[in-house]
């Protein structure tokens, strides 16, 4: 190599060597979709194809492919996050938060999605943990959703 020249390594080699040994279906890299809906955003694509651009919204570095649901839940409607609830048999004492960010659903895939509607927040806990839930329902009209809330993911 030449002064002033940079050595560009190839990902596609170690990408063989990886897929060889925990299997093909296990490396992969994901790649924005165009969706409203937070867990359609996203697809798995071939891990050497360059990365697309990303959307500006701040999202949690772990998204659940599927929301849990939260129990005992304490928040003043329509549009304060909540202040107290349960998540997998732990209590969680809400210090801060953020939104919320109204999502509708994607009418034009289904039916059932025409009304729905998840008002996402951006929650801090006690002991410093940041969490990304929503409620189904904008606090008003029924049809919009029961009220009900979930837990979407973890920031780090």
């Amino acid at each position: 190599m030449l002064a002033g020249e940079t050595l560009v390594r190839d990902p596609a080699r170690l990408v063989d060597v990886v897929a060889g040994r925990i299997g093909a279906h296990a490396v992969y890299r994901l790649a924005p979709v165009e969706s409203h809906v937070p867990e359609r955003a996203v697809i798995r694509s071939d891990p050497v194809d360059a990365p697309g651009g990303w959307p500006e919204w701040v999202r949690p570095v772990r998204l659940f492919a599927r929301p849990e649901p939260l129990a005992r839940v304490i928040a003043l409607l329509p549009d304060q996050p909540p202040r107290r609830f349960e998540w997998r048999g732990t209590t969680y004492m809400i210090v801060a938060g953020d939104g919320p960010e109204r999502i509708h659903g994607e009418w034009w895939r289904r039916d059932a999605e025409v009304w729905a509607v998840r008002d996402y927040y951006r929650v801090e806990d006690d002991k410093g943990g940041r969490y990304w839930v929503f409620r189904r329902g904008d606090g008003f009209e029924t049809e919009t959703g029961d009220l009900s809330w979930w837990m979407h993911g973890v920031f780090a």
